[in-house]
């Protein structure tokens, strides 16, 4: 199920103030998702997609004032309660969209006072943890979830008394050329604006001034020059009998990112290297190496490091390289 994509989908339709509400089957459908995606969690304990996606689908469904069961809820709930919204790494950006979820359950009194009180104490808790994973740079887990957390901060209305929101704010503010795709625009532009995604289901549309306007958008200019980037691609035992499968100099533009890379090194040994992206809200997304597929029933994913452990925070088509810098594609579970 796209639980995810329909979520954002549901509250970029909502911030949008259409002039006819949406059609009440994309809302159902949402809330078949959101069973439909528990299908098998007893064998598997946890959403088919992730819970990043499943609170989403809970925060979507508040936003347009639909009551959520209270089974979904607790799903969440017993998730946070007993450390499972993470994936083995970072969980800052899946606590973040929980605890707006939570909030917003909470807020728009759209569970009973009971439930309410327990929803608002696990925001809380969230908000927490939230400031003590900050660390020295300001940045609370990494850059893109950075602006998660600070939404937290400003739904629960703790970003007055805790300090590390405005490091964090500090943080985001030098670093806002990260955010060059739409999806990652969306979560920083509201928190610029004192907002959070909790403010799109107070919204008043029909005092909303149509003020969007068509941007001309002006072709990047080209980097001249050239540069050669190392790729590696690794694949752990017990899943592939070498370590290494592949180990080669790529040379390309100088303005090239991570996904010219893999085109070029295809395109000069088609017979050694391939590979496939599927596209998601968040641009192209690693899928396939060498004929090895990632898959999220196997809990796995294609990590992207810079030589020799450094994790990439953005995506094959946002990271450009350095010149002879070497990045490695490892297949790794979460």
């Amino acid at each position: 199920p796209h639980t995810g994509r329909l979520a954002l989908y549901l509250l970029g339709l909502r911030a949008a103030c259409p002039a006819h509400s949406p059609h009440r089957s994309l809302v159902t459908r949402l809330k078949y998702y959101l069973e439909e995606d528990w299908t098998g969690s007893r064998r598997h304990g946890h959403p088919r997609t992730s819970y990043y996606q499943y609170g989403l689908g809970v925060l979507a469904l508040c936003a347009h004032h639909k009551q959520v069961r209270v089974e979904v809820i607790r799903r969440l709930l017993t998730a946070q309660h007993h450390g499972r919204l993470g994936h083995g790494g970072s969980a800052v950006d899946t606590e973040a969209v929980v605890a707006l979820a939570f909030t917003c359950l909470e807020q728009r009194r759209l569970v009973r006072t009971e439930l309410a009180a327990e929803l608002r104490a696990a925001a809380h808790e969230a908000s927490r943890s939230m400031a003590k994973a900050q660390g020295p740079d300001g940045v609370i887990g990494n850059i893109y979830s950075t602006p998660w957390a600070l939404q937290v901060f400003l739904a629960t209305g703790t970003c007055q008394t805790e300090p590390a929101f405005g490091q964090a704010m500090a943080a985001l503010l030098q670093n806002l050329e990260a955010f060059s795709t739409a999806a990652t625009m969306a979560q920083v532009l509201p928190v610029l604006h004192g907002r959070s995604y909790l403010d799109i289901a107070s919204m008043h549309c029909q005092e909303e001034p149509d003020t969007l306007t068509p941007l001309a958008m002006e072709a990047p200019a080209e980097v001249p020059g050239s540069k050669t980037v190392q790729l590696v691609v690794e694949c752990p035992l017990p899943w592939c009998y070498d370590l290494k499968l592949y180990d080669r100099l790529v040379p390309v533009p100088a303005g090239a990112s991570l996904l010219d890379v893999l085109q070029a090194a295809a395109a000069l040994e088609p017979h050694d290297f391939s590979f496939h992206t599927q596209d998601t809200f968040q641009g192209p997304f690693l899928t396939e190496v060498l004929g090895l597929e990632a898959r999220q029933d196997k809990r796995n994913y294609w990590q992207l490091l810079m030589a020799p452990n450094i994790s990439l925070e953005m995506g094959v088509a946002d990271y450009k390289p350095q010149n002879k810098e070497t990045l490695i594609l490892r297949l790794s579970e979460w």
